[in-house]
């Protein structure tokens, strides 16, 4: 190893730190100008944001592109509860307007990537209540 070598491990906590910093909003805004061809703009939002270097904020830019960043949890536990299925929860949180934590909800249970898994949330009916 030489002297200016880094560790892998020191990247992951680098990464792990920037990650905790990223709000829902903030992620959102990362997305849109995904979506809008920015990506430039959405390393440098991801630099502003967390303070990490270069490299860092690509790297973070491209998982949350390619589906492979699960957003923060908010304080809305998420409880397996016996009888209800992933759908069940999923239409729950969708109609507590938690998209997010019904988006890592389905990603961790399915391996799904993050855009599979919100058009699974998005394709999903609320239930309708028999009288």
């Amino acid at each position: 190893m030489g002297l200016f070598s880094r560790s892998k491990d020191s990247d992951n906590v680098a990464l792990a730190a920037a990650r905790a910093r990223l709000s829902t909003g903030d992620v959102d805004q990362i997305r849109f100008l995904l979506t809008t061809r920015k990506s430039v703009f959405a390393v440098k939002y991801v630099m502003d944001r967390t303070g990490i270097d270069l490299k860092h904020a690509k790297d973070l830019v491209d998982d949350i592109r390619l589906g492979r960043y699960v957003p923060p949890v908010t304080d809305t536990p998420v409880v397996r509860m016996p009888g209800t299925n992933l759908a069940e929860r999923t239409r729950a949180l969708k109609a507590a307007g938690e998209l997010h934590q019904a988006t890592a909800l389905v990603v961790s249970e399915t391996g799904m990537t993050e855009v599979e898994a919100g058009l699974f949330v998005g394709a999903l009916k609320p239930q309708v209540q028999e009288s």
